[in-house]
Order: C-alpha cells, then structure tokens, then sequence
C-alpha cells in the first residue's frame, strides 16, 4: 500500500521550510535496521537527515534528563507501556498535534494529551496446546486462577515489564483487591516456577511441562514461523467482556525537541499503511492503524478484542501492580 499522498505533501512543505534545522534525531531502544526504511522515505520526501539512536530504554531516559534543551532527540521510539509511561511521568514527551493520530488510532493506544501514540500493538493473552486442552474450557486471565488449572499453568517471571503491564490491567479492570486475589490463584497453579522469558513459556507448554500459559502473541508468530509444527496455540482472553489487555510499541516527540512538526510528520509516516505493515512484519504484531490487519500468519488467528482501558491509564498502576506480585510470592 502506497503513503497517503497528503503525508508526502506535507513531508515535502516541511523539507522546504525547515531545511536550514539540524537532522531529525530518533531514540530508539528498537533494532535501527527497522527504522532505517522509514527514515530513507522520510529524507526522500523532505531532504532531511534522520540520524537513528539506538540503545536501551534506561539509557534512553537517562539521556533525555541529562541532555536537557541540549538534547538532539526529536522523536522517542520504544516498546512497552511500562517505559512510555514512565518517560511521560518524568516529563519526557511534548504534546503533538496529529488529526492522523486522532482519527486512526483507538483512544486507548494513544495519549489523551497528545504526548504519544502506539505504532505496534501486541496481545499479552493465554496460550494453550489443543491436543491436551480444548479452546472451550478456557475463557481468560481471571479463570487462571481457578483450582482446575492447578498445576498446570506456566508464566514468565514478576519481573517482565510485559507482567507488570498485565497485572496493571488487571488492576485497572477489576480493582486492587481482585487482581491480587487472580495473581495469587496463578501462584497456587503453577506447574513450574516463573519461567525466564516468553520463549520459555512456551516451549514447557509444547513439552508438556504445563497445559496453559501467557505470553505476547509475538512469541508465538516467532516460534510458528521457525517451525510450523510448533504445537502451541493463542486463545484470546475476554473476548466476551474486557477483552485482551494490548501492550506495543509507541512514539511522541522528545521535550526538548525544537522541531516537533518535522518530528509529528515523521511519527505520521510510522503510521501510513506501509511502515504499519513493514513493522509488523518484522516483529509478529498487529498495526496500531485501525482497520489494517497484519499479512503475517497471526492473521490466522484473527484481529482480538482489546481492552479498552488506556495505556496511559494502565501506566498509574505499575507500582500497585509490582506490590501485589511481592505480596502473593510471584517472583
């Protein structure tokens, strides 16, 4: 699919007015060769230099506060709502005035105020094998927690910042005291200690080390793409009530940023039907643009049903949610 003419014209009218600017800065804690395609459009349309960052979100912070209005950085790429909201919390992001960003992406995926949007989304949902479990006796992250899945169930260790996200959903869904009661009834049905990652997750649950787990879709698209065999399925959560709680991939403008128009058409270009698809399928996910499904295989699986509690809102709860999985032991 071809980027909106209207994107080009006004990358092109920026290029002209802004040529005098220095390059357009991204900090990203994404694999640059991602970006690189994006940033090839971007100078052919505007003349503009895009100068890509690449290093870890705690650097990325850390930069942002020391640089101060000498930093470069113009536009913040980083996965997970856990580290856009707390780039937000420290004041990290400038607001930006999109009508794209208003019109295509769900309000949940994107800041109230403007200071950033989701540009991939991933669902942190169940993921079973059919030969021992039927999709039919599975409904969503609550039932975990019943005593019928003792035993049988596997998760990634507390201290993913995809679990903290998680059981900040479930705060924001259903209260403190019931989303500590539903990560304690995980604890009691664990087959195997809290496992080191997603991949792991998976691969006890194809072992039969466990019948049931949680993990990103992505994982999944990754391991059914290296082997087709591969036993493992999702089965998407509450699709009858809150729906699968979507974490991803977003981007705002840096603070000090002093080009935050050029930076507003970068991030627009992110999210024109071509770079949507391109990153996806890179990564296994699901485009942020409403309306446009993925061309990988989780296609397959069909688009879910996402909770509709905001990113920003699910980002207030991180502390309560790391307290509530020290509390019940979930390490």
């Amino acid at each position: 699919m071809k980027v909106s003419g209207l994107i080009f014209s006004a990358l092109a009218a920026l290029g002209v007015s802004q040529a005098a600017n220095a390059d357009l800065t991204i900090y990203t804690d994404r694999p640059s060769v991602r970006v690189q395609s994006i940033a090839n459009d971007f100078k052919a349309a505007t003349g503009e230099n895009v100068v890509i960052k690449e290093m870890a979100t705690t650097k990325i912070v850390e930069l942002l506060e020391t640089e101060g209005m000498t930093s470069p950085a113009d536009v913040v790429f980083v996965k997970d709502l856990v580290y856009v909201a707390d780039l937000q919390k420290k004041g990290l992001f400038q607001p930006m005035a999109s009508k794209l960003v208003e019109d295509e992406i769900a309000p949940a995926m994107r800041d109230a105020t403007g200071l950033w949007t989701a540009i991939t989304i991933r669902g942190r949902t169940l993921m079973y094998d059919p030969s021992r479990v039927s999709a039919s006796d599975l409904k969503g992250y609550e039932d975990l927690a019943d005593a019928k899945w003792a035993g049988r169930l596997c998760v990634r260790t507390s201290k993913s910042s995809y679990n903290e996200a998680l059981v900040a959903g479930l705060v924001a869904t259903h209260g403190l005291a019931k989303a500590q009661t539903i990560v304690e009834g995980w604890v009691q049905n664990l087959a195997a200690d809290p496992l080191p990652s997603d991949n792991a997750v998976l691969e006890a649950i194809a072992n039969g080390v466990c019948d049931v787990g949680i993990t990103n879709t992505y994982y999944l698209g990754q391991a059914i793409a290296k082997n087709p065999a591969f036993p493992v399925r999702p089965f998407f959560a509450d699709q009858t009530s809150s729906g699968v709680y979507g974490n991803g991939t977003a981007a705002g403008i840096a603070v000090n940023s002093k080009q935050p128009a050029l930076a507003t058409q970068f991030i627009e270009l992110m999210l024109s039907d071509k770079f949507q698809l391109e990153l996806t399928e890179a990564q296994f996910d699901y485009p942020a643009k409403l309306g446009l499904l993925p061309t990988t295989l989780v296609k397959d699986w069909g688009f879910p049903k996402f909770n509709e509690a905001g990113w920003s809102v699910l980002g207030t709860h991180i502390q309560e949610a790391k307290k509530i999985m020290t509390d019940v032991g979930y390490n």
